[in-house]
């Protein structure tokens, strides 16, 4: 598999905390239960790596925690 010899790995779930080196936030979501920081909610685009650099950030809509 091509992704397999390139050491290309896919990355973006919901639930994982946000961080603005590996996502892209496209909009900010209410959250359905309380969160402590900054949480992707919804996946647009899974992102993608190539070995250990990002070669495109997961485009995500996150929940950020209520103050």
């Amino acid at each position: 598999k091509l992704a397999d010899k390139y050491s290309l790995t896919f990355f973006g779930t919901v639930g994982e905390p946000f961080d603005p080196t590996l996502h892209e936030a496209l909009m900010q979501l209410p959250a359905a239960e309380p969160v402590a920081e900054p949480t992707v909610t919804q996946v647009m685009q899974r992102g993608a790596k190539l070995g250990e650099r990002v070669i495109r950030p997961a485009r995500v809509g996150v929940a950020n925690p209520q103050e």
